[in-house]
C-alpha cells in the first residue's frame, strides 16, 4: 500500500506525489496536495477541543487522499499526561482499521508503551514508528511486537539492513515550507 511512495512523512506543503504530507490540524488539506495523513500529533493533545479534533480526524479518514492516519502518539517529553495521550492515540488506532490505512507514530521515550499496545490489539493495518533512530536490538523488539519502521535522514543504518521488506519505509520529515 505505502511502497508506491519514496517518502512517508513530510510536512511540506510543496511535496511531490510521491510523498505523503502529514497535513497538521487547522491546515485544510483540500488544497494541491495529492496524498495526506491527518491526526492529532502528540504535543497537541493538550487542547481543549480535542473531542472536535478527534471528530476532525473521523471525518476526513475516509477520504481517498487520506493515505494514513497519523501523526498520532506517545511523547514522554511533551503534550498532555501520558493517560490522555493513550486514549487519544487508541483512537487513531481504532480509525484506521476501521478505514483500512496505516498508522503513522510519534513515539518519544514511549515505544515500548507502543509495541505493548500492538502487540494486545493485534492490528490489521500497519503500525509505523516514524522517525525511529534506535539500534538495531530495539528495532527487532520493535519488529516482534508487529511494528514497522521508518527511517528519516539521521537513522542508524545497521536498523535497515535487519528489517523486512515491506515493514521498512523512507521519510524525509521535512519541515513546513515557509512564506
Amino acid at each position: 500500500m505505502l511502497s508506491r511512495f519514496s517518502d512517508i512523512h513530510s510536512h511540506s506543503l510543496s511535496a511531490g506525489a510521491d510523498t505523503i504530507v502529514n497535513v497538521p490540524l487547522g491546515i485544510d488539506p483540500w488544497g494541491d496536495i495529492p496524498h495526506f495523513s491527518y491526526g492529532i500529533h502528540p504535543w497537541d493533545t493538550a487542547s481543549a477541543d480535542i473531542d472536535a479534533m478527534l471528530e476532525r480526524v473521523e471525518a476526513l479518514a475516509a477520504d481517498p487522499r487520506v493515505v494514513a492516519i497519523g501523526e498520532t502518539g506517545l511523547d514522554a517529553l511533551r503534550g498532555a499526561p501520558l493517560d490522555v495521550q493513550e486514549r487519544i492515540f487508541m483512537r487513531h488506532a481504532a480509525i484506521a482499521e476501521r478505514v483500512g490505512k496505516p498508522l503513522i507514530i510519534h513515539a518519544v521515550r514511549t515505544a515500548a508503551r507502543v509495541a505493548e499496545l500492538c502487540r494486545s490489539m493485534r492490528p490489521t493495518v500497519p503500525w509505523i514508528i516514524h522517525g525511529f533512530r534506535g539500534k538495531p536490538q530495539f528495532a527487532r523488539q520493535l519488529l516482534a511486537a508487529g511494528l514497522s519502521l521508518s527511517l528519516g535522514p539521521r537513522h542508524n543504518p545497521e536498523v535497515a539492513a535487519i528489517v523486512p521488506p515491506g515493514r521498512l519505509y523512507r521519510e524525509t520529515d521535512a519541515p513546513p515550507m515557509t512564506n
